[in-house]
């Protein structure tokens, strides 16, 4: 079909470029000369509409390319969105990994996070729990979350005045809500992460580029209501 396109638009240019000028010169000789003339200029017509189609089928084709070209964009675009939504999940799906298997443990409501980087170069998570029984419990995670590495029951005595002032909030966000929002804030990393003794407000410590950051965070509404860095001297 494209090969018999061509043969024609090359016939009409033909016509074109050397079949007008013998035109005009028998046309001012002969009738036969005017009918010539005028099926040169059909020719030409014909030629001028093949060509017009052609050049639609090259915009068509143009514009096939671009809605091409943006849809690659867009999937692109959703792509990137998608990874960083993953991460995210992964923050907190690991915040809650540790959460979850703590509980299992010793039920009841977790007060404090905290990554703990030990002198043997690992990292345990290290739990505080107010448990169902009304008891302080200590559990200890591993770094990626799936196992208990050790848990008892807090019978620290010279704590025991400070828990009797602690506030367990029967709502609002918990703890790893919190964090999330403070790392959402400060784009640093999750240090240590403690419920305040009115249960009112979380405070999150965290670290990133040289500072370290302290976040309030509202338990009832999840607003940050204080921030604070300064130069991390560790």
């Amino acid at each position: 079909m494209k090969r018999n396109t061509l043969i024609a638009i090359a016939a009409a240019g033909a016509v074109i470029a050397g079949g007008t000028i013998g035109g005009v010169a028998l046309a001012s000789g002969s009738g036969g000369g005017e009918q010539e003339l005028r099926g040169t200029e059909q020719a030409a017509a014909a030629a001028v509409d093949i060509s017009d189609r052609d050049d639609d089928d090259r915009d068509d084709r143009d514009d096939d390319a671009e809605r091409e070209q943006e849809q690659g964009r867009d999937q692109s675009q959703d792509a990137g969105q998608g990874q960083g939504q993953d991460q995210g999940q992964d923050g907190d799906s690991r915040y809650s990994r540790v959460t979850a298997l703590a509980l299992s443990e010793a039920p009841g409501f977790v007060t404090d996070l905290e990554r703990d980087h030990r002198d043997n170069g690992t990292v345990v998570w290290e739990v505080d729990i107010f448990g169902t029984d009304g008891q302080w419990y200590d559990v200890e995670i591993n770094e990626d979350g799936t196992e208990v590495l050790r848990s008892h029951l807090d019978n620290d005595d010279d704590d025991d005045d400070d828990d009797d002032r602690q506030v367990i909030p029967s709502s609002g966000i918990d703890i790893v809500e919190a964090i999330l929002i403070a790392e959402q804030h400060t784009g640093a990393a999750f240090k240590d992460a403690d419920l305040d003794d009115d249960g009112r407000h979380w405070e999150i410590e965290l670290r990133g580029d040289g500072y370290e950051h302290e976040v309030k965070v509202a338990v009832a509404t999840g607003e940050v209501t204080a921030y604070e860095k300064e130069n991390d001297d560790d």
